[in-house]
């Protein structure tokens, strides 16, 4: 590779580091607003028809747009484990700032030019779209179980009678009963919202 770098991912902007390997020149700054279309420009316009750039950045949110505009471009993306980086970078004793961004770009830079980044597997995209379906109905699945306890757990405080099935209609109608009847006005409106939240699922 010709040019090795490493990304620092941030919601407001991407922070890189690279290095031109046969020069010994390197470049560093930000990529701001931090999406897709800005970095692809950015990519275009640095390292159009190139195919010896690699880059590593860490498996945090927002990782798998940039592993894509990389592999767009015709570029290498190196994708590193986030705890075994941070590890590898030592104990941080000042909190994150634009500075420190820089440091992590480089630190990425720098373990990938040595040989030393702990990489993880870069899923295809098809693996990628069901991985984010299920951890979808995962969510899901968590959000419902908390409305369900939610509601017994209201009508325990107030010493209110335990409803029926909440999967069907029956249920929810006499829980519906059980709020009208034994629960305080605030009581009505946590069922009333639990319910309404199940229902929008």
């Amino acid at each position: 590779m010709s040019i090795v770098g490493g990304f620092d991912i941030h919601r407001k902007q991407i922070t890189f580091d690279y290095l031109d390997v046969e020069t010994g020149q390197v470049r560093c700054g930000q990529i701001a607003p931090a999406d897709r279309g800005q970095l692809a420009g950015w990519l275009a316009e640095r390292f159009g028809g190139r195919g010896d750039v690699e880059f590593a950045l860490e498996g945090c949110t927002g990782w798998r747009y940039v592993a894509e505009e990389l592999a767009r471009a015709g570029l290498v993306a190196h994708l590193a484990e986030p705890a075994d980086t941070a590890a590898l970078r030592g104990r941080k004793r000042h909190p994150k700032t634009d500075k420190t961004d820089k440091t992590d770009s480089r630190h990425l830079r720098q373990t990938l030019a040595d040989g030393r980044l702990p990489e993880c597997w870069i899923p295809p995209g098809h693996v990628l779209e069901c991985r984010a379906l299920l951890e979808t109905y995962r969510a899901l699945r968590v959000e419902h179980t908390a409305w369900v306890q939610r509601i017994h757990a209201v009508l325990f405080h107030q010493g209110a009678s335990q409803s029926g099935d909440l999967r069907t209609a029956q249920g929810r109608e006499m829980l519906r009963t059980v709020a009208a009847t034994q629960l305080s006005p605030a009581g009505q409106v946590q069922i009333a919202t639990a319910l309404d939240a199940r229902r929008a699922r």
